[in-house]
């Protein structure tokens, strides 16, 4: 399976499975399906409250209707209606959180990747990360949402990607550091080995005093929560 490697902010290595040119197209044309169901029940109502169909009145249909995916992708974190039903999403190969100028470079380009025919295919087929002419201009690609690995390239110290739809309890973790993190794990690892809890409650005191983390977890549980919350957020 062809994949593509993201260096995020925080120096996390992600292996994403690239999103298969029929997985693209699917998801488009179930995008070109939805814009041409929302342009017919726009042109009904229109007709029935009695605005006219000339042609500003057609251009300015079109017009809503075709900004759908830029408004999409910008709104629901880099996906469309189409992107989720096949699960891909469009992501930065700098490891960023896609901008609304990215979005709106591959949308400004789709014209030409999809309607001089076979050009993006052509594009995602020939290009290393599989990017057509408005990814190769945003920085972007399309990947599969399920991520093969999420390794530290020094530490190896995050755990298992947590699920997508995991959702993180204290808000904090997002800022401990690579260092921090592989403390808490070998503290764990010492509890967890030899039933030694010394590490692990002085590793939670000096956390809960750095960050200002109030929880009532107890310990053990406090310091896995923390580190499930951290991976959510490196990996988001």
């Amino acid at each position: 399976m062809q994949a593509v490697s993201i260096q995020t902010t925080q120096n996390i290595q992600l292996e994403y499975p690239l999103a298969g040119i029929g997985e693209r197209l699917l998801a488009f044309a179930i995008d070109i399906l939805i814009i041409g169901s929302v342009y017919l029940l726009l042109s009904f109502i229109f007709t029935q409250i009695g605005i006219g169909q000339g042609l500003a009145v057609g251009g300015l249909l079109a017009l809503l209707v075709y900004l759908y995916r830029l408004v999409c992708e910008v709104l629901m974190n880099g996906q469309t209606v189409g992107k989720i039903a096949l699960s891909i999403k469009v992501v930065k190969l700098d490891g960023s959180t896609p901008s609304f100028v990215s979005y709106f470079l591959r949308w400004l380009l789709e014209p030409i990747d999809f309607f001089i025919i076979g050009l993006g295919v052509i594009f995602i087929i020939l290009t290393k990360n599989g990017q057509r002419v408005g990814d190769l201009l945003a920085g972007t690609t399309v990947v599969k949402m399920k991520k093969i690995t999420a390794t530290n390239m020094q530490n190896k110290i995050l755990m298992d990607v947590v699920d997508e739809d995991y959702e993180p309890q204290i808000f904090e973790a997002a800022s401990i550091s690579d260092t921090e993190v592989q403390l808490i794990k070998d503290a764990l690892r010492v509890f967890k080995n030899d039933a030694v809890k010394k590490p692990i409650q002085l590793i939670e005191r000096k956390l809960k005093e750095k960050y200002a983390i109030q929880s009532e977890l107890p310990t053990v549980k406090f310091l896995y929560t923390l580190l499930r919350d951290h991976t959510y957020y490196v990996t988001r």
